[in-house]
């Protein structure tokens, strides 16, 4: 009788919690696992890394970029370019941004130390040990000035001087003043932001509209921020605008939301939740990643492959 009470105990638990469903999805694997790493898809390609080189994959697992690219990483691709190694590419892998002189005929290229993807038309480039702002043409919009930069998101990035971040708008003014040890971008209008070592989340205007008190936190999205409270065993769950939590507190590991799920992980292996905790991919993987473009990248057995909902 006692193990039936305490069989019915745990079953009732692990249902309050979100980590019971009987209706788990079969995945269905669109791209093989055969790769050390695999992003999300962006525009139709996906940065993938095999025998230690970068290419771009299509979304039928087809080579689109040779994998030759010998870099530490490989960007996304966004308004049509990706930054890869030193410089930006377009979708057919060739060097963006290089122009021949008329007069001339020198062909000028532009190289940059790092960067990342475009976003509301500019992307974040580091020019020696400073970050600035290009714009579609490849020129400068905002000159480097910053220690540390993302990208723009309604209106506003993330950028660091002096040791502390806030957040610039397009035309390289802050708006609000860096006071952050760390800071994320925008979304639904919040950010979560780390100030005197604990995490919390303003709106635009700088004001803390959830106080800071978490040790991590994600960003919005569904309505839904992933949020840790403690250091030990399942400290991450899901908390609303409001700051109560939605999804308890019941993983190891949990990410933002992605067309509709999100990878969490709970004790050691990865799956994918609703935005009512309920698990729709069951728990099975190494790693995964949200869902882009109707596929996920997930990792099984040091290599990584895609799979669709």
């Amino acid at each position: 009788m006692k193990k039936i009470f305490l069989s019915a105990i745990i079953m009732l638990l692990a249902m309050l919690t979100g980590a019971y469903a009987a209706n788990t999805k079969p995945p269905v694997v669109v791209v093989e696992y055969a790769y050390q790493e695999a992003h999300d898809f962006h525009e139709g390609l996906a940065a993938v890394k095999q025998d230690d080189r970068w290419g771009y994959i299509d979304n039928l697992g087809r080579i689109a970029i040779p994998l030759v690219h010998k870099i530490p990483d490989a960007g996304d691709f966004s308004d049509g370019f990706a930054f890869l190694g030193d410089h930006y590419i377009d979708t057919e892998g060739n060097q963006a941004f290089s122009r021949e002189d008329p007069d001339t005929g020198v062909i000028e290229e532009k190289f940059f130390r790092n960067g990342l993807p475009f976003s509301q038309g500019l992307a974040a480039v580091q020019s020696g040990a400073q970050w600035g702002y290009i714009d579609l043409m490849g020129n400068y919009v905002i000159a480097p000035s910053f220690e540390r930069v993302d990208s723009f998101s309604e209106g506003l990035a993330p950028a660091r001087k002096n040791g502390l971040w806030g957040y610039i708008n397009v035309r390289g003014i802050f708006v609000i003043e860096p006071k952050f040890l760390r800071a994320g971008r925008f979304s639904e209008g919040k950010a979560a932001v780390n100030f005197k070592g604990r995490w919390g989340f303003i709106n635009t205007e700088g004001k803390f509209i959830i106080r800071p008190m978490y040790h991590e936190a994600g960003d919005f999205v569904y309505g839904l921020a992933p949020v840790r409270t403690r250091r030990s065993y399942r400290g991450w769950g899901y908390i609303t605008p409001r700051n109560g939590f939605a999804i308890p507190r019941y993983y190891n590991i949990a990410l933002n939301f992605g067309e509709g799920l999100a990878p969490v992980a709970a004790d050691t292996r990865f799956g994918y939740v609703n935005v009512r905790g309920e698990w729709e991919i069951a728990p099975q993987y190494d790693d995964a990643r949200p869902f882009s473009e109707g596929l996920a990248a997930v990792k099984r057995e040091k290599k990584w492959g895609y799979i669709r909902q």
